[in-house]
């Protein structure tokens, strides 16, 4: 099996969804500069409409760009996030030695398709990696990552799990799983429906997903 997490949830019609159909895992994009940024009070609402969302064993993630670890905290003690994703230009070490003394898990992004050669996987270490696009801003923005070069990643970054990112629909997801053999898939856009302006899901794409992650080879 490969798990499946569905980024960028911002209505109840959509966790909902999400809990309803055995998604493994939500982020909710703290990031104001996302198209999909929901503010902390608006996921506490979001929460309290969906309380499955938190008894029911979905992994919740907070996806925080350049924050000092000040709001970070207050998100993690608001929502009682399971893991933080971080993104930015600043070291992710911090961030991983507070989720650490938290007792919860953290993300480290890969964007673009470095030197493998290069990487070092950070300390704490991450409960998983997430390989994705380098584009402007952050997220991949629909776009595909490389494939071959994911593969490969996969390999090198073993034991650490690896997930994919990057372009991802139900129309690829087969050959995503079959072609690169990540531990897990991630979706934003690829789960929404056609020409959403917020981020807004379509539950029959993350039936999709989930399908195929359900049946697809894991690595």
């Amino acid at each position: 099996m490969v798990a499946l997490k569905i980024c960028g949830v911002t209505r109840p019609e959509d966790l909902r969804a999400c809990v309803d159909l055995g998604v493994d895992a939500v982020g909710f994009n703290l990031w104001p500069g996302s198209k999909r940024y929901i503010s902390l009070q608006g996921a506490e609402q979001l929460h309290a409409a969906v309380p499955a969302a938190v008894s029911c064993g979905l992994l919740r993630v907070g996806v925080f760009v350049d924050l000092e670890l000040p709001p970070i905290i207050r998100a993690v003690t608001s929502l009682g996030l399971d893991l933080i994703q971080p993104h930015g230009d600043g070291p992710v070490e911090p961030v991983a030695e507070f989720a650490g003394d938290y007792g919860i898990g953290w993300i480290w992004v890969i964007r673009g398709t470095p030197a493998l050669a290069s990487l070092r996987v950070p300390e704490p270490r991450p409960a998983w990696i997430l390989l994705d696009a380098a584009v402007p801003g952050y997220g991949g923005a629909g776009r595909q990552t490389d494939w071959v070069w994911a593969a490969e990643a996969v390999e090198a970054l073993a034991p650490t799990p690896v997930w994919l990112a990057g372009g991802v629909t139900p129309a690829n997801v087969a050959a995503a799983i079959s072609e690169v053999r990540p531990a897990g898939i991630d979706v934003a856009s690829g789960a929404e429906q056609p020409g959403a302006a917020r981020g807004e899901k379509q539950r029959e794409a993350i039936a999709a997903l989930i399908g195929a992650c359900r049946s697809g080879a894991g690595p």
